[in-house]
């Protein structure tokens, strides 16, 4: 490999710093992708975007969509977690300004395109940044580095994931003129190789979400405190709620002779154990370090109980793709409860999976620098 060249500027964009949800792994992948770059000498920040279906949101006042679309039911839902949104949007901005650098200017799709961009380089990275069904059915061009301003850069995809395939047969024409404006392309989900390489002639690598990129060290100052005294299990399951694994976790926990935390998308505490409804990215981190089991159904949750080699049971949701295929890449298939059933099953051997998790790193790594680097 040529030796780096550090004077290069490098402009991110994913779906992190703008979204209306307050999510956690948005954050935390794109936090640590810049982290990575910058430990790397690299000049780098974030390009503060918002797409075209997130532009005419308020992301502080919520409530406030819902009284102009007529959305009552959310209405009600914001207007009874109003305390609880407020210190979450807080906490978020908070955490944007003390460790994360962002773009001076604002973008919407429009601005952007018709900005002179001052970066050489140019990657979209990570989540679900291909999936349409995230973008009320359209692929989003900015994601895939296809607006005018973006001729003549370096242009690079790492671990951007289509979530739901079943799309592709019905955009293949589409995708196939998307990914013609990439130079180096990658991919999250392992399944997500076979199918890019039908739409394209350049080489596709699978790689690992950014925050792998990085080892349980490098989050050491961003983690809070330990949240509960006493040895808990972590619920945290926001996509589809389901009663039969609350009460699963009820019955573990009694057997296990531990106290339920949980994190909470609801906006309204659960009775019978602590929710908290308003979780910043710090306590996010905390409440996975110091479980002593994790049930969840998050893909980002999933990779931090990896990272922090914490005990956890990944339950089915809403396109599974992505959840059991992260258990899969590190051994651990029989984590996947693909019918929400825990079994007898043995503790975790994080001496074999962080032997698999190296070479991830290592690989995903490796991949980055070199794309960068051609």
């Amino acid at each position: 490999m040529k030796k780096k060249n550090l004077t290069k500027k490098i402009g991110t964009l994913s779906l992190n710093i703008n979204t209306d949800d307050f999510n956690y792994g948005a954050m935390l992948h794109s936090w640590a992708f810049e982290k990575f770059l910058q430990s790397k000498g690299y000049d780098v920040e974030i390009i503060d975007y918002t797409t075209p279906h997130l532009e005419k949101q308020n992301f502080k006042y919520p409530v406030l969509n819902s009284i102009k679309r007529k959305e009552w039911k959310n209405f009600l839902k914001y207007s009874a977690g109003y305390t609880a949104l407020k210190k979450k949007y807080k906490k978020f901005q908070k955490f944007i300004k003390e460790n994360m650098k962002i773009s001076e200017k604002h973008y919407n799709q429009d601005s952007l395109n018709n900005e002179k961009l001052k970066y050489d380089i140019l990657i979209c990275e990570s989540d679900v940044i291909w999936y349409p069904g995230f973008f009320k059915g359209k692929l989003e061009k900015t994601f895939f580095l296809a607006l005018d301003s973006m001729k003549g850069k370096k242009k690079i995809a790492y671990s951007p994931s289509m979530t739901n395939t079943n799309f592709v047969s019905q955009r293949e024409r589409e995708l196939k003129e998307l990914l013609k404006n990439i130079d180096k392309i990658s991919c999250r989900e392992s399944y997500e190789v076979d199918i890019l390489k039908k739409l394209t002639t350049k080489s596709i690598t699978h790689v690992m979400d950014p925050v792998f990129l990085l080892t349980a060290e490098d989050y050491k100052s961003i983690i809070a405190n330990r949240i509960m005294k006493e040895k808990y299990l972590l619920l945290y399951l926001p996509v589809n709620d389901n009663k039969k694994l609350r009460k699963q976790a009820k019955e573990y926990a009694k057997q296990n002779n531990l106290k339920i935390l949980e994190i909470t998308t609801k906006l309204i505490p659960r009775f019978g154990h602590k929710t908290l409804t308003s979780a910043g990215i710090e306590e996010f981190l905390s409440s996975i370090k110091y479980a002593e089991m994790i049930f969840t159904n998050s893909f980002h949750a999933i990779c931090f109980s990896i990272i922090f080699e914490r005990e956890f049971y990944a339950f089915t949701r809403k396109h599974n793709g992505k959840v059991e295929d992260i258990c899969k890449t590190f051994g651990l298939e029989e984590r996947f409860l693909s019918d929400n059933e825990i079994n007898n099953i043995k503790k975790i051997d994080y001496s074999t999976v962080q032997k698999k998790v190296s070479y991830w790193r290592k690989k995903s790594q490796d991949w980055l620098i070199k794309s960068i680097e051609e």
